[in-house]
């Protein structure tokens, strides 16, 4: 049997209301990537209530896992905004309404149990009578000790835990009556198009297919409309983290939101919690100044963190401001050169020296804090934003502020690409990603050493699909069919051997075959049952740095 130790916050907490949760914790390698601090985590865990852990892990499949009893009042959100950032790793469960570990309020749920079980049995004298003495037997003769104990048969945790995320979604009454009408249409215009074949009314026949189209496309685009999500549902967690940093800091904090109802898809909502929880982390506790300082600098004693989120065109836009002491880009620059990050003497942009904050390992923080100490970098945020197809900036000036924005698309379901070919396989660009299309003659493309082509007064490198990803010469042409793809302020080119078109793609996961190609997001199935890999462009970019690196 294991041993549960037990620990108490100096604080009592009140009994009324008092509710017994179980966290199974079930950490991996991935938190050591994420560079996790789970000593901070935890202290918020346990700052909510008395707490059991147990003293050696249990193990399941090969898999361990910690069991933890939490005795609290406080609601299941407020144990999910502490265990925020380790909330892939665990699994949270309500055992009771009331202490189990109190001997005196589980004599008395016996009590009730056993007088309702009493009347139960006067009410119904059919019953076997043996079959309830039994039952009570059997919960009495269960010990507070056994009921720590995992069943010997538990699943899996790898195969029973889900990742925390909205697994409901409001839906407004009117896009489902715009559902069920498409769908009716999409009825009567499919019974048209088979009576049409079936008389051989070619004319029919392609103004139903016409029809089938425009309706399909209508079909998405209300498909992606119920899919989508309040921002308001995610923000209302961060008034309760601004307060208790805040009160922490001993700092004088006002929350604004603008846009509250702007909507965006809901695996994007499920994805950017965590890097707006980190950024608004950062602006309290590196933004904005104490009260005294503020006062001394004739600013308002309580600071201001505004998050403010607009819509343009398949674009919202994120911005969380802080009215604070800004970022010393003097300071920041001196840091990069002093942790190896930048050669000395190397003249950067102001907007270069900001973007140093998001590299890895980059830190001007002199000691470790409760609340810069989370584990979750700048870096760590990109890589999130980045991974739902976003973008970070940051802009600051010293002693009015900074300002962190956030560009994501509404929708990353379907999206709008380009189809290229290259060695027989079909590939899909995010349009949004494309700058131009143009036609080089090859000669320009013959110098293998540089792998770079002019471009509006610039050289910029490029890759050839066929060479680099089938390993084969490009075909002797007069022209090469060049994209120029312009993404994070980044320009290169890619090399097809022919451009198809545009395509509305619906994006599906990759499967094993595909998933070690880093620049591969995706695919879609085209028309005609091929398919066609969605091109991240910009791991794309990585891979022709590396390789650039490698040719050097």
């Amino acid at each position: 049997k294991k041993d549960l130790t037990f620990q108490s916050r100096q604080n009592n907490i009140d009994s009324n209301g008092l509710c017994t949760w179980n966290i199974l914790f079930y950490p991996n390698d991935d938190i050591i990537k994420r560079a996790i601090n789970l000593i901070y985590t935890f202290q918020d865990l346990f700052q909510l209530g008395d707490y059991k852990i147990s003293d050696t892990p249990y193990k399941s499949n090969n898999q361990l896992f910690w069991s933890i009893f939490l005795l609290t009042s406080e609601p299941y959100d407020e144990i999910e905004s502490a265990l925020l950032f380790i909330m892939d790793y665990c699994k949270i469960s309500k055992i009771a309404d009331f202490n189990i570990f109190d001997a005196s309020q589980l004599l008395e749920r016996q009590n009730e149990y056993e007088q309702k079980n009493m009347i139960d049995l006067s009410k119904s004298e059919n019953e076997a009578p043996e079959a309830s003495a039994s039952q009570n037997q059997s919960f009495q003769n269960i010990s507070l000790e056994e009921k720590y104990e995992e069943p010997a048969n538990i699943q899996s945790p790898v195969a029973t835990f889900e990742k925390h995320s909205t697994s409901r979604i409001n839906v407004d009454a009117g896009k489902l009556d715009e559902l069920m009408y498409l769908v009716s249409e999409l009825v009567t215009a499919k019974s048209g198009l088979i009576l049409s074949l079936e008389r051989e009314h070619h004319e029919n026949t392609r103004e139903s297919a016409e029809k089938i189209e425009k309706l399909s496309n209508l079909l998405s685009e209300n498909a992606l409309n119920i899919r989508l999500v309040s921002l308001q549902e995610m923000l209302s967690r961060f008034k309760r983290l601004i307060r208790d940093l805040s009160k922490q800091l001993n700092k004088e904090v006002t929350f604004e939101i603008i846009g509250q109802d702007i909507e965006l898809d809901k695996n994007i909502i499920d994805n950017i919690g965590e890097p707006l929880m980190h950024l608004i982390r950062n602006c309290i506790d590196h933004g904005i100044e104490s009260p005294e300082i503020r006062e001394s600098k004739n600013k308002p004693a309580i600071g201001t963190i505004k998050l403010e989120a607009t819509k343009t065109g398949n674009n919202v836009f994120i911005s969380i401001s802080d009215d604070g002491n800004g970022i010393d880009l003097q300071y920041l620059y001196n840091k990069a050169i002093e942790k190896g990050f930048v050669a000395p003497n190397t003249q950067l942009s102001d907007n270069e020296i900001l973007d140093l904050i998001f590299q890895p390992g980059f830190s001007t923080a002199e000691s470790l804090t409760d609340i810069s100490g989370r584990g979750v970098g700048m870096d760590i945020v990109k890589k999130k934003v980045q991974d739902i197809r976003g973008a970070i900036s940051v802009k600051s000036r010293e002693g009015i502020g900074t300002v962190f924005t956030l560009k994501l698309q509404q929708s990353i379901s379907i999206i709008e690409t380009l189809l290229i070919e290259s060695d027989g396989l079909t590939y899909a660009l995010p349009i949004e990603d494309i700058d131009s299309c143009i036609l080089e003659p090859s000669e320009n493309l013959l110098n293998k050493n540089s792998h770079q082509i002019g471009y509006n007064g610039q050289l910029i490198p490029y890759i050839c699909l066929r060479e680099n990803f089938s390993n084969k010469e490009r075909t002797t042409s007069l022209t090469e069919k060049i994209i120029i793809i312009n993404r994070l302020n980044r320009k290169y080119a890619i090399v097809a051997e022919n451009i198809i078109g545009e395509y509305q793609a619906v994006i599906k996961p990759l499967g094993k075959t595909f998933r070690r190609l880093k620049f591969l997001s995706g695919a879609s199935l085209l028309g005609d049952g091929s398919i066609a890999l969605l091109i991240d462009t910009n791991k794309l970019w990585h891979e022709i740095s590396a390789s650039k690196n490698s040719i050097n």
